[in-house]
């Protein structure tokens, strides 16, 4: 039995429990009122995925468990017996602002890490880029031109 070539390692750092947790803070952060397509929120925890993934393993464990505690923050945050991804929507936005505004460091530290990573993911594509007004390739850079100095003349210093 001829072996193929080795398929390449591709490591998945979210499990199956964290996926929908992703999902839920994708629509929480980019589609409040349903605006982006449950397709693109579903390929997006992917991309979140193959971004953590070469992070360092101590990264990696403490990222997880910020969304094991986003998972279960609705006991405490909201007073609801339910996890995060059981939420509707705009109790997913109640609670991640409530979480930003806390007078506990921690609860906003998760959400700034998580909004930071995910906003740098959703609005590189092409299609976010064109919905903010970035025109793309047709971009001109208006920069202008230095003019070079010359060596300096004798008998004043150099900076």
């Amino acid at each position: 039995m001829a072996a193929g070539p080795p398929k390449p390692y591709q490591r998945s750092t979210l499990r199956a429990r964290h996926r929908p947790v992703v999902r839920g803070l994708a629509e929480a952060f980019f589609s409040p009122d349903g605006e982006v397509e449950p397709a693109r929120l579903d390929a997006f925890v992917d991309e979140v995925d193959r971004f953590v993934s070469p992070a360092s393993k101590t990264l990696r464990w403490g990222l997880l468990v910020m969304l094991d505690v986003v998972r279960w923050a609705p006991l405490f945050i909201l007073g609801r017996f339910s996890t995060f991804e059981g939420l509707a929507r705009a109790d997913k936005t109640r609670m991640l602002e409530a979480m930003d505004r806390s007078k506990v460091a921690e609860l906003t530290l998760i959400v700034v890490a998580y909004k930071t990573i995910m906003s740098i993911l959703f609005f590189e594509t092409p299609s976010e880029l064109r919905e903010l007004g970035y025109p793309g390739h047709e971009r001109h850079r208006w920069a202008r031109a230095l003019t070079v100095a010359g060596p300096a003349p004798p008998g004043e210093a150099s900076p």
